[in-house]
């Protein structure tokens, strides 16, 4: 729901959708979640929003905000969406909205509707097959919960490279500065580390820029563990949003982005977005080929129109 049509309550739990333009990929490295991710923090502090969730999946986004004044979550999402498409827009070379308008908005109102809220978006990355249990995609940030450093190992500063150390560091600086992470400042710093040390920086960047209310949200359940039975055992449900949902699993998404960085050389995937549309249909008939990606998913990966049909 959206526009004059949305309701809204003080203080409620809304839940917050947001659809691509199209149904087109946006996400394809870390650099691109951490970009949206550092922004979407730094606006929700600006417009003090209590943010219970958030879900960035590859074609879609979903957030679960309370605040006080219906102008401040117009403001919030809006100020959130245009700075990150500006951003992107200059890292790929391209033009125009990413996301329809308006966007999508649901109150919801007692307990039930919200733990139902809560397991609908954690389990999103479940139910298209990226993970077994919601706490094992980074992108949802629940497991951020239980300990800072969920996907990485834990390394004492002496064990450190000093260019994790410097990274850490302007990561920091950043923060304290008020600003989010931009992709030239995070293709810096990633550039310098190996695998596991991204993984590290990568977890220190979620944890100290994070605005998820963890307390607010264990709450709903009396415990952590608690909750993560109730959310792995309930998938929950959204009647109140229209919402485009293809069956077919996004691990394909996750093979497309390995043959074109392995195989055809091109990263981080995403630049794809930005080649010839001569390019774009000699890749669109490869991916259509050697991977197990339908029709419709290598055309919303490489952005081309849905109704190309290939000669």
């Amino acid at each position: 729901m959206g526009g004059r049509d949305r309701k809204f309550f003080s203080y409620a739990v809304n839940h917050i959708y947001q659809n691509t333009k199209d149904g087109i990929n946006i996400f394809y490295s870390v650099e691109d979640y951490l970009v949206y991710f550092t922004i979407f923090s730094n606006s929700m502090a600006k417009y003090g929003i209590t943010v219970y969730g958030l879900c960035l999946m590859y074609d879609h986004i979903h957030a679960l905000l309370s605040v006080r004044e219906q102008s401040s979550l117009y403001k919030s999402v809006g100020e959130t969406t245009s700075r990150f498409v500006k951003e992107y827009n200059i890292e790929y070379s391209r033009k125009g909205p990413l996301f329809n308008s308006p966007f999508g908005s649901a109150v919801k109102i007692g307990e039930k509707k919200v733990r139902t809220a809560i397991s609908y978006l954690y389990n999103n990355p479940v139910e298209k097959k990226l993970c077994c249990k919601a706490e094992q995609y980074r992108w949802n940030f629940i497991a951020y919960i239980d300990s800072p450093s969920p996907f990485s190992e834990k390394r004492t500063c002496r064990e450190s490279s000093f260019e994790l150390l410097k990274s850490k560091k302007e990561v920091k600086n950043t923060f304290n500065a008020g600003c989010h992470l931009n992709y030239t400042l995070l293709k810096r710093l990633l550039s310098k580390l190996d695998m596991k040390e991204r993984d590290i920086l990568v977890d220190y960047a979620i944890g100290l820029y994070s605005r998820l209310d963890y307390k607010g949200l264990v709450r709903y359940y009396g415990g952590y563990h608690k909750m993560l039975v109730a959310i792995n055992s309930n998938t929950g449900s959204e009647y109140d949003i229209p919402e485009t949902f293809y069956k077919a699993p996004d691990t394909a998404y996750r093979e497309m982005i390995r043959y074109v960085e392995d195989i055809c050389g091109i990263r981080p995937a995403g630049n794809v977005v930005s080649l010839p549309m001569s390019v774009k249909y000699e890749l669109y008939s490869r991916l259509k080929r050697i991977t197990g990606a339908h029709d419709f998913q290598i055309k919303k990966f490489l952005h081309l129109p849905s109704n190309y049909r290939k000669l």
